[in-house]
């Protein structure tokens, strides 16, 4: 239980920092704070890997478009590799690993 409470400390002490970081900005910068811009101060501060974002865009891409396409995996795969300008190889090992994760 102490390793939990100091997991829900340190989450809550960087959601405060971390708002209270992106208020100042927009105060700075004469935005109105919003999720949008929250997230792209996110990505802007370097919190997030780029390589999370792109893994996490391709697959929620790809079963959205799945569900549209039937299954048609293959051309969901080609779709996206166009899309994304990045290889069918590369799509298809971001899938492999998450069927990975999910054991």
């Amino acid at each position: 239980m102490g390793k939990e409470l100091n997991r829900k400390q340190i989450l809550d002490l960087f959601e405060t920092q971390l708002f209270s970081s992106y208020e100042v900005y927009c105060q700075k910068h004469g935005l109105q704070p919003d999720y949008k811009g929250l997230i792209t101060y996110i990505i802007d501060q370097e919190l997030i890997n780029p390589s999370t974002i792109q893994k996490y865009t391709i697959l929620k891409t790809f079963h959205d478009q799945c569900l549209d396409i039937r299954g048609q995996k293959t051309e969901t795969v080609e779709t996206l590799a166009d899309r994304f300008n990045l290889s069918s190889r590369t799509i298809w090992s971001i899938l492999k690993s998450e069927g990975k994760e999910r054991k």
